[in-house]
């Protein structure tokens, strides 16, 4: 199928470069979500500050739902280095 084939919403995605995955994304618990802004590195848009909600979450390793159609779902696994409950400056 090519590229023009593609539905819309498939078009719109767009890689994160700096995605952290766990291993076991399904093991981690639901938090109440927190309003935090994520740093988010996209394939071709380069970096760009959103914001969103931290609902999962471990040491390594942070699950933020963010409302852009880039993704591809309903969210980003990032570093926790990359979650900021404020602008960084």
């Amino acid at each position: 199928m090519s590229s023009r084939d593609q539905p819309p919403h498939v078009l719109r995605r767009r890689a994160v470069l700096n995605m952290h995955w766990p291993r076991k994304p399904a093991s981690f618990k639901d938090h109440d979500p927190i309003p935090v802004t994520v740093r988010v590195v996209w394939a071709q848009d380069g970096e760009e500050y959103l914001p969103g909600e931290a609902v999962r979450w471990d040491a390594d390793h942070v699950y933020v739902r963010i409302d852009d159609a880039r993704c591809g779902g309903n969210g980003v696994w990032v570093k926790p280095a990359d979650v900021y409950r404020s602008l960084p400056e």
